[in-house]
């Protein structure tokens, strides 16, 4: 079983809290990690979780407010310093890239590593070596994305009387074929298709950035096994959440109803909120399988059944 763990970098919204910092979510698989938004502060608690400067990565900005982008100049900066070689994927709106190109040459951030670059627009953006990663029109004031990062599907499940009544010798050959591999067996190629069953799908992690919910956006995180989703308001102060195009707690549960997901994350919380126990209390009369972010939470995601 391959680990896959989510950790909430920050969790506040667009005021930091002596308690949160501002929004940044990590995924980790394998060494490859996928980093949603980059609120200013984010490269200390990325350190705190050692998550690896030099490792395969990918970061998705949903949109160009400060508190999604502006500590990504520095965590480029510092992973310069630590001598990074390999490219590093950005994938964001198209604006930016220009953004970048000029911060980047006004503070003098020599970067010791290519970036490749993708503009998000709906659809399928990038393909990395673990994961999918797709996009679609979050609903906000200035053009925002949302994303799911959805690993990449696993054979089937292996029949050991299978590969024995084919005549292929335990060991190595064996944990080929269980990794969707072909194997050579006195002359004769044997499929993992000949000893495992139906390919299994991977698992799908769906993050909003700021937005307002949509029937869209239900039918884009369909199926998440844990979707992170927007929860700047309490339902009591839904007018807000409206006037700013946020979303309120139960908004946030009633769209992961909508889209049939395993688990809901609420984030993105207003500073307004000392504790944010009562809308956890909100979400979860709508959907049971709810829980707050809270800086540092770690959460390993299951296969589903």
């Amino acid at each position: 079983m391959v680990k896959l763990t989510v950790t909430f970098l920050g969790t506040s919204a667009a005021v930091p809290t002596p308690g949160r910092g501002l929004p940044s979510v990590a995924l980790k698989r394998e060494g490859e990690v996928v980093i949603m938004d980059c609120g200013e502060g984010v490269q200390r608690r990325f350190l705190a979780e050692s998550l690896g400067l030099g490792s395969d990565m990918t970061i998705l900005i949903t949109h160009l407010h400060g508190d999604h982008v502006t500590g990504l100049l520095g965590l480029l900066q510092t992973m310069s310093l630590a001598q990074r070689r390999k490219p590093l994927n950005i994938v964001g709106p198209s604006m930016l890239l220009k953004w970048l190109e000029v911060t980047s040459d006004l503070l003098h951030i020599g970067l010791t590593f290519p970036i490749r670059f993708s503009t998000a627009k709906p659809g399928l953006v990038l393909r990395t070596s673990g994961f999918r990663i797709r996009a679609a029109k979050a609903l906000h004031s200035v053009e925002a994305f949302a994303y799911t990062v959805e690993e990449l599907g696993r054979p089937g499940l292996f029949y050991p009387e299978k590969a024995k009544a084919l005549k292929v010798p335990e060991g190595k050959l064996w944990s080929r074929l269980q990794k969707g591999r072909t194997v050579e067996v006195g002359g004769r190629r044997i499929l993992s298709s000949q000893v495992t069953g139906p390919p299994r799908p991977g698992r799908k992690i769906g993050y909003s950035g700021d937005t307002r919910p949509s029937k869209a956006l239900a039918r884009f995180f369909s199926g998440c096994d844990l979707l992170i989703f927007d929860s700047t308001f309490s339902g009591k102060d839904a007018e807000k959440a409206v006037e700013r195009k946020h979303s309120t707690s139960v908004e946030a549960a009633e769209l992961a109803r909508d889209a049939k997901a395993r688990k809901l994350v609420l984030t993105h919380f207003s500073a307004r909120y000392t504790s944010v126990a009562s809308l956890v209390k909100e979400a979860r009369r709508v959907f049971p399988n709810a829980q707050a972010a809270s800086d540092g939470l770690a959460i390993d995601v299951d296969y589903p059944a």
